[in-house]
């Protein structure tokens, strides 16, 4: 019995690992960008630093490989990005010399738009519909394992960061002319939101259905997307990613037509590989934990990977992740197809502004 056992352990590993090598992605399938730090597995095994039951899985047919979230680059706009409070970043660009730069005035405009009064037009800015407190705290089960990760995350997720600005005010089109400012000056975010607020605007005022992406537009947001600044990637990730009259994209040399939301999760993971704060202590990852218990994946596309994405979703990203990379790397855009002159789909998603 113990000769057989010790037989038995070997060629029990030695299947394994054999087939391993057998459902292993092709080479070449979605290599990792070679600007990081060599790649793991989207889906690897998430942190020990929440608590709670594993992660759901799935097996799509080729597993989906990326690379985990960029270190963030140290900057103006990462620091706003990541402060719990706006107040100490609003005092110290105020007339200032680093208040006037592009990314100045671009941080500037993000904290305005946030927490100040709006004395005169409309504000255009995203609110989540999030429960009271009580309301939330009610309706967690009293034995959820992840009840303590989910009040935390909630807590953090809605805690009042323009606490200060009760007595700052301006008008919607003073507002609209600081970030005007920050894109003439050149910051290809500033640039990218301009676009995008300048779309939205004709939709609210022409309709849905009547508002197209120009190839001006999308040549921008290309060149754009080619600085690689993880804003400005996000930014022209959601514009591209909606649907618009007489604007359909196509996808590889079969022009595939392209799905809406895996194209916008590509973008999003993308957008953390070139350096975008995608960790647990963001909002997109506070919300999902706290609303939906959502709480063991250590970056947004190990979140993507084992919670929001099928398995064809999840190919589909993968697919999509590397035509994007190679595109803003090479600025060879020819795989993505803008084909003009079809009906606009009746179904379809709008990515709006939303947490990061």
């Amino acid at each position: 019995m113990r000769l057989a056992a010790g037989i038995a352990i070997p060629v029990v590993a030695a299947l394994a690992v054999m087939g391993w090598l057998a459902l292993r992605p092709a080479p070449g399938i979605d290599r990792a960008p070679s600007d990081t730090a060599p790649a793991a597995k989207v889906g690897t095994a998430p942190g020990a630093a929440r608590t709670g039951p594993a992660a759901p899985k799935h097996a799509p047919a080729v597993p989906p490989r990326g690379t985990p979230a960029g270190i963030p680059t140290p900057s103006l706009f990462n620091e706003y990005l990541q402060a719990r409070q706006y107040r100490a970043i609003y005092d110290r660009l105020r007339n200032s010399a680093a208040g006037d730069t592009a990314e100045g005035r671009l941080v500037m405009w993000e904290i305005l738009r946030n927490c100040a009064t709006i004395t005169e037009g409309r504000r255009y800015v995203y609110r989540p519909n999030v429960p009271r407190r009580e309301d939330f705290l009610a309706g967690l089960a009293p034995g959820d394992p992840n009840r303590e990760a989910r009040v935390a995350a909630y807590d953090e997720f809605t805690a009042n960061r323009c606490a200060g600005f009760e007595g700052v005010a301006i008008t919607q089109a003073e507002l609209d002319r600081v970030l005007a400012s920050a894109a003439s000056a050149g910051d290809p975010r500033a640039r990218a939101l301009s676009i995008e607020q300048e779309l939205w605007m004709q939709r609210r005022s022409q309709g849905r259905d009547s508002v197209a992406l120009s190839d001006s537009h999308l040549d921008t947001l290309r060149q754009l997307a080619g600085t690689r600044d993880p804003e400005a990637i996000r930014v022209a990730g959601r514009v591209m990613s909606n649907i618009w009259a007489d604007t359909a994209l196509r996808v590889g040399p079969d022009q595939q037509p392209l799905e809406q939301r895996p194209f916008m999760n590509a973008w999003l993971v993308l957008a953390c590989e070139f350096g975008q704060p995608c960790g647990p202590e963001t909002p997109r990852m506070q919300q999902a934990c706290a609303l939906q218990g959502h709480c063991a994946a250590q970056s947004y596309p190990d979140y993507l990977y084992y919670y929001a994405s099928t398995p064809h979703d999840s190919q589909l990203l993968a697919q999509y992740r590397t035509l994007v990379r190679n595109a803003i790397e090479s600025g060879d855009w020819s795989q993505l197809a803008v084909i003009r002159g079809l009906p606009t789909p009746p179904a379809r998603i709008n990515f709006v502004p939303g947490p990061r």
